[in-house]
């Protein structure tokens, strides 16, 4: 029976500390790309996929989002927010999340990343929400040996694929020290997470600085025997995550119009 998502969580917490000072006086995902906000982008991305609720987890530092979006009803959406200290790390918007997705899949979008679709085709958010797997994510197929800094890693690769086909994803120790795959998949900031993802993030130790990571609770969630379906980036499609000036630069360029 094939599952219908209308919830999404959009983590928007964090402080922006690359971009200051700018993000003293306003949020990263509030920066404007092609006449609108970051986050009204990511509003349009989840509405076109078939979202109706949203939670936005931010900051108490950023009364600019909840005063832009309001209610949702100029969306055709109902928006609700969720406040969370800074610092707590990237997984930590998901366990605020959980009454709130009251046990059904949801999306999981972070705020600051923006992806530009392929012409013509379905959205990768809309094809992520069509998977029907419990746990999906979108991923950038990188080669092995030009992984760039700060890339977030899910698991191993086969060659490319046409058309972005899903791949089953497994993480092993030759991937952990990036030997013994010539692909990768770098997580691109979207998931289909199901209930199982709270009771993984609560036994998920949290790193030496204390911030909780949802990719550490899923690669644990895999080496224990469950599945993670990977929908990779279309050769044409582009990932942009705007946590610094450079790329935010970029998508300002690339997206112009």
């Amino acid at each position: 029976m094939r599952r219908t998502i209308t919830r999404a969580v959009v983590a928007a917490g964090g402080a922006g500390t690359k971009m200051a000072p700018i993000t003293r006086i306003l949020p990263k995902e509030m920066l404007p790309v092609a006449r609108k906000p970051i986050l009204e982008h990511i509003v349009l991305e989840l509405h076109a996929a078939g979202i109706t609720d949203v939670l936005f987890v931010i900051s108490s530092c950023k009364p600019q989002i909840p005063a832009y979006f309001g209610s949702g009803a100029a969306y055709g959406m109902d928006f609700s927010y969720r406040v969370q200290d800074d610092g707590a790390g990237p997984g930590a918007p998901v366990l605020d999340a959980e009454t709130w997705t009251r046990g059904a899949p949801f999306v999981l979008a972070f705020g600051d990343n923006l992806i530009r679709p392929a012409p013509d085709t379905k959205t990768p958010l809309q094809r992520l929400v069509n998977s029907n797997t419990n746990c999906s994510v979108l991923t950038r197929l990188l080669p092995a040996g030009e992984i760039p800094r700060h890339e977030t890693l899910l698991g191993a690769a086969s060659a490319p694929r046409p058309h972005g086909s899903p791949y089953t994803v497994a993480v092993g120790r030759d991937l952990l020290d990036r030997s013994g795959a010539r692909w990768v998949h770098a997580c691109a900031a979207r998931w289909v997470l199901g209930p199982y993802v709270f009771e993984a993030l609560r036994d998920c130790p949290r790193r030496p600085d204390g911030e909780l990571y949802l990719i550490d609770a899923i690669q644990r969630w895999i080496h224990a025997g469950a599945e993670v379906t990977a929908h990779p980036l279309l050769p044409t499609e582009m990932r942009f995550n705007c946590d610094n000036w450079r790329t935010y630069e970029d998508a300002v360029a690339i997206l112009r119009t």
